[in-house]
């Protein structure tokens, strides 16, 4: 009799979790174009600041908020990029407008004078969107390294980049986002922070960090009754430019990677995966035992070491 109870309830919460995993992923309807109205204009678009958005992730991001009716101010530290990828923006979206943030989060995280003036600057905008995507190691040479190899800089530039600046760029801009609420702050994660993969220990540490942050500061908004919806956003294996690889069903291209993540907001998570199968992929890893998922991740990170090293080689 206690066998059989104990089976119906593991089997009821491993259906329910299902359920919730199929909703989520295929039948959730997103909550976003609640943010694209401007405040009190409500046949103005409403803005988004997209961080790290001249490559990657952050481009798709910037393409997919303008396909879906929202202006845009890209981030980035290369002036050349950015005046690239804006005119592309214009190209295909005429009816949105696109501006530029540059700062080069590696060395003005914590820059006060440089954030006041950004915050300033934006305030010229109905900002309602904020996607802290910037993330890696900010062009400095191999991204898997040995902890003992890096330099003082290279450690500093990288938690500067994926947990300083968005930290900062957040603090500075919330006040416009609560004013102009309802607001939304996706802020873009790593399944590293779970895996912990070797040679990312920095990186890890940080995605890490960006979760944590991530819960704590949905729970600071409704504690405060502010309508600011914060979730983190649990990303794998991305094709991109950086990190060459075909989009397949467990690699989506930047573009697709930021419409799935889009289409998640409003589930009321504050840690979600964006892609199905990233969460797939998450979930058979779990539910290893602990000592294949340690042999796994190795095998994995030393193949992903040895690329790397390649990749940089050609650059």
């Amino acid at each position: 009799m206690l066998l059989t109870l104990l089976g119906t309830v593991v089997s009821l919460y491993y259906a329910a979790r299902l359920a919730s995993f199929i909703h989520l992923h295929f039948f959730h309807q997103s909550t976003l174009q609640r943010y694209r109205q401007a405040r009190g204009r409500p046949e103005e678009s409403a803005w988004a600041l997209v961080t790290g958005a001249t490559d990657g992730i952050g481009k798709g991001f910037a393409e997919e908020l303008c396909h879906r009716g929202f202006n845009v101010v890209i981030h980035g530290r290369n002036q050349h990029k950015l005046e690239s990828v804006k005119s592309l923006l214009n190209k295909s979206w005429p009816n949105q407008q696109v501006q530029i943030l540059k700062i080069d989060a590696s060395k003005d995280a914590g820059n006060a004078d440089v954030l006041s003036r950004a915050a300033a600057n934006l305030t010229n905008f109905d900002l309602k969107v904020l996607i802290n995507n910037l993330g890696g190691n900010g062009g400095l040479g191999v991204s898997f390294m040995p902890l003992h190899e890096r330099t003082p800089v290279q450690i500093r530039a990288v938690m500067d980049i994926n947990a300083r600046f968005p930290t900062e760029i957040t603090r500075a801009v919330l006040p416009q986002l609560r004013e102009n609420s309802p607001a939304l702050i996706i802020n873009v994660g790593s399944t590293t922070s779970d895996f912990g993969l070797p040679y990312l220990s920095i990186y890890s540490g940080c995605k890490s960090y960006n979760k944590g942050w991530s819960r704590s500061l949905t729970a600071e908004m409704r504690a405060e009754e502010s309508n600011v919806e914060v979730f983190c956003l649990m990303v794998s294996a991305v094709a991109t430019n950086y990190v060459p690889r075909a989009a397949s069903l467990f690699a989506p291209t930047a573009r697709q990677m930021a419409s799935y993540s889009l289409d998640k907001v409003g589930c009321g998570k504050s840690i979600v995966f964006g892609y199905w199968a990233h969460a797939v992929q998450a979930a058979f890893f779990y539910a290893l035992p602990d000592w294949l998922a340690e042999k796994t991740i190795i095998d994995v990170g030393i193949k992903e070491k040895k690329e790397d090293e390649e990749r940089a080689k050609k650059r």
